[in-house]
């Protein structure tokens, strides 16, 4: 990471970005109303990438990115050494290290985790383009995110033609996601990721657009997300199965709705009252719950832990929080800690539970937006926003997606840096909720003003 060698290699790629690559996405995935967000969203994206780069290097002094990016780097050094080497230690599966390889492998502690390891081939990858530079990898990990979230932007833009500019700003200006997901991370992957996999579901299972290549597109997204980061894909699955249900719901005879809704709101609380107990027992017996409670478990213990004092962006024990029912890991349990978990995820940390300057930042995006919940639910009302969010099948699926997420992220944090880190995914889908909402309310004021005319 020889700063020289960033200083020279960098503006290389961001000429190669600005002048090949974006303005051919640019060309394809917008319009003229459109184009002006594509671009300053690229910006602000750039920004983030360096910006998380500088403050990782000289701030943090370590961290995840920078071993992602070096032990990517041993594996292009491998395939200087020999192209078969190279392939071997890149394509090396968990089985006994043997051959050539051994001394390349001996060096990659990240490949006994598939995720980190997956991270790590990812970053070998992309350093092969970027001539092994740490900052124009994190620029390429950036152009990703950027992508997957424009179509995002795309997608919402094509649904409220109206209230485009709102829906690329919410997506695309979120400050945390700006950073956190613009460098060589698991949440720069996964948030580009569902972006594409979002818009290729939508194609697939409303539009009937391109189907056989998104339908490929959906599979390989799908392999991608739950290798990196299995949650993230999911808790996005249900989401989407809620989203396909509710539009074509609406699209029925209202009679049949009808009758269909009082026989749901009829029998599911007996359901429910007669399978709660054995659905409890069967999920806590199962083996990946029991496995799901030890990993939360260590994540609790270790993002909250007081060996974690002054490493990294955490902070240990000066950034830890705890949930009132923390240690009950039975499902009730789980369900029971689900309101606290989503909002210390979407509104907190305060500003003065804040205890240093990236906290800092994060508390007043979060802020920011706990105003703007309450100023929407105080102007639609409560009432009327349920009855907005199950009407409009897209205000379903984001509302879903944000509270679902925001429930696991909130859930196993147990620290604010972590969780300010683990949330982006999801904060464009919430920023949406509020967006669309909004939208709701200029409505209703101009009909209310067309009527005074």
């Amino acid at each position: 990471m020889d700063p020289l060698y960033n200083l020279l290699i960098t503006p290389i790629y961001l000429c190669v970005i600005y002048f090949i690559i974006a303005p051919y996405f640019a060309k394809k995935w917008t319009n003229k109303y459109t184009r002006k967000y594509f671009w300053w969203g690229l910006h602000a994206k750039m920004i983030g990438s360096i910006a998380f780069c500088v403050i990782y290097q000289f701030y943090y002094g370590g961290g995840d990115t920078i071993e992602y990016f070096k032990q990517g780097g041993i594996i292009v050094d491998a395939f200087l050494d020999s192209p078969n080497i190279g392939y071997e230690t890149l394509m090396y599966n968990g089985s006994n290290i043997k051959g050539e390889n051994a001394r390349y492998l001996g060096m990659l502690y990240m490949k006994k985790n598939n995720s980190t390891w997956l991270m790590v081939q990812i970053s070998s990858i992309v350093q092969f383009f970027s001539l092994k530079t740490f900052y124009a990898t994190s620029l390429l990990f950036g152009l990703w995110s950027f992508l997957g979230s424009w179509k995002l932007a795309q997608l919402f833009c094509s649904i409220y033609k109206e209230n485009y500019k709102l829906i690329c700003f919410s997506i695309l200006f979120i400050p945390s996601c700006l950073f956190w997901s613009s460098g060589i991370m698991k949440e720069t992957v996964t948030t580009g990721a569902i972006g594409f996999f979002v818009f290729n579901f939508c194609n697939v299972a409303f539009k009937r657009k391109d189907f056989f290549l998104s339908l490929i597109f959906l599979i390989l997204l799908f392999t991608l997300i739950k290798v990196v980061k299995g949650a993230t894909i999911y808790v996005l699955l249900p989401c989407l199965a809620l989203w396909l249900f509710l539009f074509y719901f609406n699209k029925i005879p209202l009679l049949v709705k009808y009758i269909f809704s009082f026989i749901l709101i009829s029998t599911i609380p007996l359901v429910l009252f007669l399978m709660i107990p054995k659905i409890q027992e069967y999920i806590e017996n199962n083996d990946e719950f029991v496995e799901a409670q030890k990993t939360i478990n260590g994540f609790q213990s270790d993002h909250g832990g007081a060996w974690r004092k002054g490493r990294g962006h955490g902070g240990g024990d000066t950034s830890a929080y705890h949930l009132s029912t923390a240690g009950d890991l039975s499902l009730l349990g789980m369900l029971k800690s689900m309101p606290e978990a989503i909002s210390f995820t979407l509104f907190r940390p305060f500003p003065w539970e804040a205890r240093k300057a990236v906290q800092l930042m994060g508390a007043g995006e979060s802020l920011l937006f706990l105003i703007l919940t309450i100023y929407v639910l105080l102007k639609v009302g409560l009432i009327k926003t349920v009855k907005q969010t199950f009407t409009d099948p897209h205000l379903g699926f984001v509302l879903s997606y944000a509270l679902f997420f925001g429930f696991i992220a909130g859930y196993i944090s147990f620290n604010y840096g972590v969780l300010q880190r683990f949330k982006t995914p999801m904060m464009p889908f919430y920023t949406l909720f509020l967006v669309i909402h909004y939208q709701y309310i200029v409505k209703t004021k101009r009909k209310k003003l067309f009527k005074k005319r």
